[in-house]
């Protein structure tokens, strides 16, 4: 196991918040707030991992996979004939189940954030906000959600999704700023105090 510095942590966060301001500008365009980088991130990371393949059933089903179309070995100019026999074969290209695999970057950035979570527990009754912020960025139907972070209310409104969300991205900005010295700047951007 490998430990990393305060600053280098600090630096890969600035990174991952800069990331997240590119996916909030992406989905509000102007009228995006840093607490919805904070959140684009969060849902971005739960759903990275959710497309992670299962390591379990990669071993069930590893007697069924060969080398693939891209063995190693085969050449450019390979690759390009068995697309063209597939063409030809009246084959469609990409003909079968699509599988997405995120890249290593991808799943380091999404457990690096889904660990911001642990601000939470500062929070009465941690687990019920951890629970229901993850079904929310899952984008989870709202009675999943209330049944989790609130399971005794009688009215299912949209104040708890609110609450939840605006709770969650508070934890998560105040720990930035203990733990890795890190606040939101001008904009939808963020960046490390000094001293």
């Amino acid at each position: 196991m490998t430990t990393s510095s305060p600053l280098e942590l600090q630096t890969q966060a600035l990174g991952w918040l800069s990331h997240g301001r590119e996916l909030a500008v992406e989905l509000k365009g102007d009228r995006a707030k840093h607490s919805d980088v904070i959140w684009q991130l969060l849902v971005e990371a739960v759903e990275i991992i959710d497309k992670t393949p299962d390591q379990e059933r990669r071993w069930l089903t590893s007697g069924t996979r060969s080398g693939g179309w891209n063995m190693i070995g085969m050449s450019r100019a390979e690759l390009f004939e068995i697309e063209r026999i597939r063409l030809l074969s009246a084959i469609k290209p990409y003909d079968g189940k699509t599988r997405v695999s995120p890249q290593r970057d991808d799943v380091d950035r999404a457990l690096g954030i889904l660990e911001w979570m642990r601000w939470c527990n500062t929070a009465r009754l941690p687990d019920r906000l951890t629970k229901a912020a993850i079904a929310l960025a899952r984008g989870g139907d709202s009675e999943t959600v209330h049944k989790l972070y609130c399971p005794t209310r009688k009215s299912r409104d949209r104040q708890a999704v609110y609450e939840i969300r605006t709770r969650t991205v508070g934890f998560i900005l105040t720990g930035l700023k203990k733990d890795l010295r890190i606040v939101p700047a001008d904009g939808i951007s963020f960046k490390e105090i000094t001293s």
